[in-house]
């Protein structure tokens, strides 16, 4: 089997000439709440929907037709359920405190989004009614934790139902993330997509003959084949039913590997070839270009306003090799073909490490690089001690205040992700988890409070810097009035 894609094509900037929409009340893009193109006739990117330009710095749909074949078209979703059936672990709770007065989303100048715990639609945590009404006032952004990536979206029972009749397409499932989808397009919340390839919880039996485990692995251009099967169906899916909701994915995540013994440095980026004594599959079967490949078929079947993001772990670490640097080497790699947007730094941060220095160093460092930064999965691990709730508001504040600081010199952080909504976890049975800004029963911890200190701070200082440019510039238009007015009297 052959893989013959114009991957390299669609993924670099074109300039190509079409013609406008002439009739906008016909715009083929605005199904994707993109706009068809008035003026501009530049194609400045190709993908499987259609040729796309920009004005005023906007994307825009160019031509009288998507490229998409007729007959192409995504499914629509499987039901959702009735939300009004559902036992709420949360019930209980009084939220009236944290769904209104502050609220991070509307305070932070960056999306503020949380993580969506859950290994199933059962215990996901947009099927508490009462967790729902929290993340509408609290949240812009969401991020499924489990249940968006390969082996929760692959439908098996398919797979070999398609191999019975020879054929390698993947097939798919989105029962569990539908009902997730639907409540962030009615409410305006954008999810992270989280995440198309990684090398932990993609299924062995998607790298065999058959997708059949028990079978040998099968060829580079098979495997490659199932790939863009699998990332133009699940972007199709989402692109078409839920237009919007997702315009940022976590491409691959957790490629580089920097401990000796587990890595491969010939391509120079440290490529990961071993998570402890276990393979990465990625890398073995495919080779360390499967990294890139992705990146090329994700920016083919994307929306051109969709970001592609790189997403790792201990993106400040330097020992014992430079991961900050390998990362930025890995980056540079993909944005010589227009393939990548943004680097996602997941920030787990123990109690003693990293250092808040080395954190923001390596901020520091991405933004030297010209990189867009997004905080993926932020927690900080809760210090032990009777006081470790003012300890770990401490710990919350301060890395605030230096985050905040290096927007103020330029980092460009467009979103800031915290990893959960709720100590205790009222779907699981038992969750020991100290982490989060909200309590058990749905109450503003500390560290909730400490963060939106430095958000009002912040935003307070702007809005003196605002004040006072807008007045600076009222009495240079003032003086020049003046001027003005003495001339025309000498005259």
């Amino acid at each position: 089997m052959k893989y013959n894609t114009l991957l390299s094509i669609l993924s670099v900037v074109s300039l190509v000439v079409a013609k406008p929409t002439k009739n906008i009340k016909s715009c083929w893009s605005k199904k994707f709440n993109i706009p068809c193109c008035k003026s501009t006739n530049t194609v400045v990117r190709s993908t499987y929907d259609g040729e796309w330009g920009m004005e005023n710095g906007e994307w825009c749909g160019l031509g009288l037709k998507s490229t998409r074949p007729k007959d192409d078209i995504p499914p629509s979703p499987p039901a959702i359920i009735d939300i009004d059936s559902i036992n709420d672990p949360a019930a209980e709770c009084n939220i009236t405190d944290i769904t209104t007065g502050d609220s991070l989303a509307k305070e932070a100048p960056f999306r503020f989004g949380v993580g969506l715990n859950g290994g199933a639609l059962s215990t996901s945590t947009t099927t508490s009614k009462t967790m729902r009404e929290v993340i509408k006032y609290q949240f812009n952004s969401m991020t499924y934790t489990n249940i968006m990536k390969p082996e929760y979206i692959f439908d098996k029972e398919g797979c070999l139902k398609n191999a019975e009749n020879g054929s390698e397409e993947m097939a798919l499932k989105f029962d569990d993330i539908v009902d997730g989808l639907d409540f962030a397009l009615k409410n305006n919340i954008h999810i992270r997509g989280h995440v198309l390839v990684w090398h932990k919880q993609t299924p062995d039996w998607f790298f065999r003959k058959g997708f059949n485990s028990e079978n040998e692995f099968a060829d580079v251009d098979t495997i490659y084949y199932r790939l863009e099967s699998f990332i133009k169906q699940y972007l199709g899916f989402i692109q078409f039913n839920y237009p919007g909701v997702i315009d940022v994915w976590d491409v691959v995540n957790e490629a580089v590997e920097i401990n000796d013994g587990s890595f491969d440095n010939s391509t120079g980026w440290y490529t990961r070839t071993m998570t402890g004594d276990e393979e990465s599959l990625w890398y073995k079967v495919v080779g360390p270009d499967y990294v890139k490949k992705t990146f090329e078929i994700a920016r083919k079947y994307a929306l051109p306003n969709v970001k592609l993001v790189y997403n790792d772990y201990n993106t400040f670490q330097t020992y014992p090799h430079d991961k900050t640097q390998a990362i930025i080497d890995l980056i540079d790699i993909l944005r010589k073909d227009n393939l990548i947007d943004a680097i996602g730094m997941q920030s787990y941060i123990g109690v003693s490490w990293p250092s808040v220095d080395e954190y923001i160093r390596a901020i520091e460092r991405f933004t030297e690089a010209g990189l867009e930064i997004q905080i993926t999965e932020l927690t900080i691990t809760a210090p032990s001690g009777d006081d470790w709730l003012e300890k770990q508001a401490q710990q919350y504040g301060e890395l605030f205040e230096r985050i905040m600081e290096q927007i103020k010199k330029g980092a460009n952080i467009s979103s800031v992700t915290v990893f959960g909504l709720q100590d205790g976890y009222r779907f699981y049975s038992s969750d020991s988890t100290k982490t989060r800004l909200l309590d058990h029963d749905l109450q503003k911890k500390p560290n909730y409070e400490a963060i939106m200190k430095v958000l009002k701070s912040n935003k307070k200082e702007n809005q003196k810097i605002d004040d006072k440019e807008k007045q600076n510039s009222k009495n240079k238009n003032t003086e020049s009035e003046s001027e003005s007015s003495t001339e025309e009297e000498k005259n």
